[in-house]
C-alpha cells in the first residue's frame, strides 16, 4: 500500500542525511525470512531489524494461557542490534513488544477488553499474510488481524485489520519503519472505540530503560514528567543501550483520528519506582471512535529507529516529510 511513499521519502531523507555527514545506507537487496513462528525484516547487510511473531507465544510457565497471543513486533532492533522491546513482562503478561489492541470497546451495547487479554473478554489474532516482499529500496508484510471478543463461551470477530509493516534504512545509524493499520468492522453493528487512557499502538520498553536512564521528548515540548495525556505530532523515547544511546521517534500521521494525538506515558514512579519506559499514542484517549459498520478507518505512523541520539530539529523536519506522505492503493 505504501510502497511508493517510502521509497520517495527514502531517498529524500537519505540525501539530506549524507548532506549531513551520515553515513548512507547499505547497497544491495533487503531480506525477508519467513521461520515457523516468526517473520524477520532485514536490511541488505543481513542484520535483522524487526521481527513479528505470527503464530502464539505462551506465557511463561505457571501463568494463565490467556495471556498468550499473536501478531506482534518483537524483537525491535536499533541498526546495530540493540533491542529496544520487551514482551510478558511479569508486571505485565499482556505487553507485546509493539503491539495495537484496543480497550474498551462497545459492541452491541456490551464492553469489551482486547487488550487485557488475561481477563478473557477477547484478543487480537494472526489470520494469514496478504503480501511480503524486499527490494533493494525495504522489506515489509501485509498482515491480517481479527480482533476478537468473547461472549458466554462464543468468539466473534467484530474487526478485521490489515496491518502493513515496511522497513527501510536511512544511514548506518537510523531506518524507519512505516505502519499502515486499515480497520473495518466486519457486521452489521457499528463497533464504539471508548475513551479510555490507553489503546491503539502501544510499545513496551526494554527492561534496561528505567526512570535513572531513559528519557521521553514530545513535540510540544514536554517530558516524562508532563508528557501524559497531552496532544503530539511526534515523540522521542530514548536511553543508554549498553554502553551506547538510541531510541524510537514514534511519528503520527495528519489524517490520523483525533490528530495531534493523545498520548500515553508513564509515570516516573511506575512498577513500584522502577520507572520501566511505555509508551501509547491513543487516539481515543479523550474520546469515543465509532467504527461504522461498512466503513474502513486507517492510522499511518512512522517510527525511525536509531543508534546515538536524535534532536528534535531532526524529529520535526521527519514528521514534516511524514505529514506530507500520502498512502499508496
Amino acid at each position: 500500500m505504501l510502497k511508493t511513499a517510502v521509497i520517495a521519502f527514502s531517498v529524500s531523507l537519505g540525501m539530506m542525511c549524507q548532506v549531513s555527514g551520515q553515513t548512507a545506507a547499505p547497497a544491495g537487496k533487503y531480506q525477508v525470512e519467513k521461520g515457523p513462528d516468526e517473520l524477520v525484516l532485514k536490511n541488505p547487510e543481513g542484520n535483522p531489524l524487526l521481527t513479528y511473531r505470527y503464530t502464539v507465544k505462551q506465557p511463561p510457565a505457571g501463568v494463565d494461557q490467556a495471556y498468550g497471543r499473536s501478531g506482534y513486533v518483537h524483537p525491535l532492533n536499533t541498526p546495530s542490534g540493540k533491542v529496544l522491546t520487551s514482551i510478558q513482562p511479569a508486571d505485565h503478561y499482556h505487553h507485546y513488544g509493539l503491539w495495537n489492541p484496543w480497550t474498551h470497546v462497545e459492541y452491541q451495547g456490551k464492553l469489551y477488553d482486547l487488550w487485557n487479554i488475561g481477563d478473557k473478554k477477547g484478543t487480537v489474532r494472526f489470520v494469514r499474510f496478504e503480501d511480503t516482499f524486499a527490494d533493494t529500496q525495504q522489506a515489509g508484510f501485509e498482515a491480517v488481524h481479527d480482533h476478537v471478543i468473547f461472549n458466554e463461551g462464543k468468539e466473534t470477530v467484530i474487526i478485521q485489520e490489515h496491518l502493513n509493516i515496511t522497513v527501510s534504512q536511512l544511514d548506518a545509524n537510523r531506518y524507519q519503519c512505516d505502519i499502515y493499520s486499515v480497520l473495518r468492522p466486519v457486521r452489521d453493528a457499528d463497533v464504539i472505540l471508548k475513551e479510555y487512557r490507553y489503546g491503539g499502538l502501544g510499545f513496551r520498553a526494554t527492561p534496561e530503560w528505567t526512570n535513572t536512564n531513559s528519557q521521553v521528548l514530545t513535540s510540544s515540548g514536554k517530558t516524562r514528567k508532563d508528557a501524559d495525556g497531552s496532544l503530539e505530532r511526534w515523540a522521542i523515547v530514548s536511553g543508554t543501550l549498553g554502553i551506547g544511546e538510541g531510541g524510537i521517534l514514534f511519528l503520527s500521521h495528519p489524517d490520523n483520528y483525533n490528530f495531534p494525538e493523545p498520548v500515553r506515558v508513564w509515570p516516573e514512579d511506575a512498577n513500584g519506582g522502577r520507572g520501566d519506559q511505555f509508551f501509547n499514542f491513543s487516539p481515543t484517549k479523550n474520546k469515543d471512535w465509532v467504527l461504522q459498520s461498512g466503513k474502513t478507518y486507517s492510522l499511518r505512523y512512522r517510527l525511525i529507529i536509531f543508534d546515538g541520539t536524535l534532536s528534535p530539529e531532526d524529529a520535526e523536519r521527519m514528521w514534516k516529510s511524514f505529514s506530507l506522505d500520502k498512502p499508496m492503493d
